[in-house]
């Protein structure tokens, strides 16, 4: 479950060897990299920082799709679908260095010299894919508990791994404030904040911040997540 949460990292390490194929360009914390209806024409590896991916609606908050960190590429696919970048807008979550490939160079050297980073391209396109299966899946649920509780257990295996030999306590440092996981999953901050105070009324959590997160009883949060039998 190491990739259902949707931050993309180390993906596409070998295009840190053609950077001299791409042009470097930088973008402060909270830079608009793509607007809605801005023409894509090649794909960025993050080199430093992280990029969120941002879909709005009408009736609800923003939606954070998924968020791009070093050794990945975002871009992809208003780059060979489209040509824009649909109804997401793309942001400079921090401080972020990129390197950006023309679809020419993808199609031109890329292709005929470094096949194998168009596996690796793939293989990234693949896991957002997956994730969005996740999503989908999670979202027709319509139970936000189960769905922070399975949240919390992907941020735990995203950060640790699955293999936690049967540990109950974990504390870890998630990256992610309160703020930042409603965003991901897309519901108001106030329904995560009593989901987690309801989760701390039982003991299975403790302290939540972006440093600190404190799992007390993991397998009672993997049951109420419903991987008590995976």
């Amino acid at each position: 479950m190491q990739f259902d949460l949707p931050i993309f990292e180390n993906l596409c390490p070998g295009w840190t060897s053609i950077l001299h194929l791409g042009s470097k360009r930088t973008f402060q914390k909270g830079c608009q990299i793509y607007d809605l209806n801005d023409t894509v024409t090649g794909v960025y590896l993050v080199v430093r920082g992280l990029v969120e991916i941002v879909l709005y609606t009408a009736q609800g908050p923003e939606k954070v799709l998924y968020y791009v960190g070093p050794g990945c590429i975002f871009g992809e696919v208003g780059c060979f679908v489209s040509g824009d970048t649909g109804e997401a807008r793309i942001r400079a979550r921090t401080n972020c260095e990129t390197y950006f490939f023309s679809q020419e160079v993808v199609a031109g050297p890329i292709a005929s010299h470094h096949s194998d980073l168009l596996i690796e391209l793939v293989r990234s396109s693949a896991y957002k894919i997956r994730m969005f299966a996740v999503l989908l899946r999670d979202s027709l649920g319509g139970d936000n508990f189960q769905r922070v509780c399975k949240n919390l257990v992907y941020l735990v295996n995203y950060k640790i791994g699955s293999d936690l030999n049967d540990a109950e306590k974990i504390i870890l440092h998630p990256g992610l404030t309160q703020n930042d996981l409603a965003r991901l999953m897309g519901v108001h901050r106030v329904t995560l904040a009593k989901t987690l105070g309801e989760l701390r009324d039982l003991g299975i959590i403790g302290k939540f911040t972006k440093n600190k997160l404190e799992i007390i009883q993991f397998s009672s949060l993997r049951k109420l997540a419903g991987f008590e039998n995976l």
